[in-house]
């Protein structure tokens, strides 16, 4: 499909996405970091990754007003497998034979601020970083930039811009 194509589709979908109800973030599939490596080779999929603390209100705004949305619960039940990182727990995961903290792991990805989005592709090579609250819309442009491999072109914030100019 032509970028363009794409673009079109996209400034199209995403006005049409506010009509909808929205559902409860607890209808969202949350993985454990060892489970959701594992699901995203497995299915092929993208693994989103939210590195948020306790204590950030913009983390809970994100649960609270992006997570909830329909649009956003379909494109990650479809592409990707969401795991919840906490860069402040000391909880243990398993990565093969390693064992680290979360907070040991927020640390390994070069993660400063909260909330932190990280998505990886079934590889596990990460294809895109965005620090700091997104809305729905600008969210959803990140999922869409990710499952449409923009991130092999332009940075997200291009993507955006280009999104913009309808181009």
């Amino acid at each position: 499909m032509q970028r363009s194509s794409v673009v079109g589709f996209v400034l199209f979908i995403i006005p049409l996405c506010s009509v909808f109800s929205q559902n409860d973030v607890a209808s969202l599939r949350w993985h454990q970091w060892d489970e959701g490596v594992v699901a995203a080779h497995t299915a092929g999929k993208f693994m989103l990754v939210d590195v948020y603390t306790d204590w950030c209100s913009w983390c809970k705004k994100l649960d609270k007003s992006v997570y909830v949305h329909p649009q956003v619960q379909e494109l990650l039940a479809a592409h990707f497998i969401p795991v919840k990182l906490n860069a402040e727990s000391e909880d243990k995961l398993t990565n093969g034979a390693q064992q680290y903290t979360e907070q040991q792991w927020a640390k390994l990805l070069d993660v400063k601020g909260y909330p932190t989005i990280l998505v990886f592709d079934s590889q596990f090579q990460l294809v895109a970083r965005y620090a700091g609250y997104l809305d729905a819309y600008n969210f959803i442009l990140l999922l869409n930039f990710v499952t449409g491999k923009y991130y092999t072109q332009y940075t997200f914030d291009e993507f955006r811009a280009r999104v913009r100019k309808g181009k």
